[in-house]
C-alpha cells in the first residue's frame, strides 16, 4: 500500500475555503446555511480527490501489460 496521503492537502483545503469565503453573506441569519454549504462542498471536493487517488493507486498496482 502506498504511503502517499489521500485527498486534498491542508493547503488545498485552505485555498478552497478562502475561495468560498469571499461569497460569505453579510446577513448573520444566513451564516448557518452558508457554513453548511461550505462544509458540504469541501467534503465533496475531498471525497472526489480521494476517489481519484484510489483509482490511480489501483491502476498502478496492475501488472505492466507489455
Amino acid at each position: 500500500m502506498s504511503d502517499q496521503p489521500l485527498g486534498l492537502s491542508r493547503s488545498e483545503l485552505e485555498y478552497e475555503l478562502r475561495w468560498m469565503m469571499r461569497k460569505a453573506p453579510r446577513d448573520p441569519a444566513r451564516m448557518n446555511d452558508f457554513f453548511g454549504e461550505v462544509m458540504v462542498t469541501l467534503f465533496e471536493k475531498n471525497n472526489a480527490r480521494i476517489a481519484k487517488d484510489l483509482a490511480e493507486r489501483e491502476r498502478s498496482d496492475l501488472p505492466d501489460p507489455s
